[in-house]
């Protein structure tokens, strides 16, 4: 089974990386800040800090709106670098309404979280997964 997503379709997922990326420009903001206050150069500064936020709002955008594909293939679940083996989940917890599904004992370097876009294909993957994992 194989699905797609996008970020800004997806309420959990939208969050989590809206507040990683405000984040990150409140930290740079805060350097500035640091910055402006101890040595002064206000022009060169906040020309720096634009700069750096430019760049970071558009890293945003092209995260938000790039479609992340899963798939499962046999007992593993595969995103991009990560692969979980299904058979040694302990449980897993769907959020219909935000449209995820939480691996629990998944592992460090594991697959925890699944997105989805729409409500089909997470029970498609509930169906499956209780299939692997035996619930049935």
């Amino acid at each position: 089974m194989i699905w797609t997503y996008r970020v800004l379709n997806n309420p959990a997922a939208r969050k989590k990386w809206l507040s990683f990326v405000f984040m990150i420009i409140a930290a740079g903001f805060g350097y500035t800040a640091y910055k402006i206050l101890s040595s002064g150069e206000i022009g060169k500064s906040l020309i720096v800090a634009a700069i750096f936020a430019l760049f970071v709002s558009l890293y945003a955008i092209i995260t938000l709106g790039k479609p992340r594909h899963y798939y499962i293939e046999g007992d593993y679940v595969y995103y991009k670098p990560f692969k979980t083996n299904l058979k040694r989940v302990e449980d897993f917890e769907v959020d219909e309404d935000r449209m995820l599904i939480r691996l629990k004992g998944a592992g460090i370097f594991g697959v925890r979280t699944l997105y989805f876009e729409n409500q089909d294909d997470l029970r498609q993957a509930v169906r499956m997964l209780n299939k692997i994992t035996g619930k049935l």
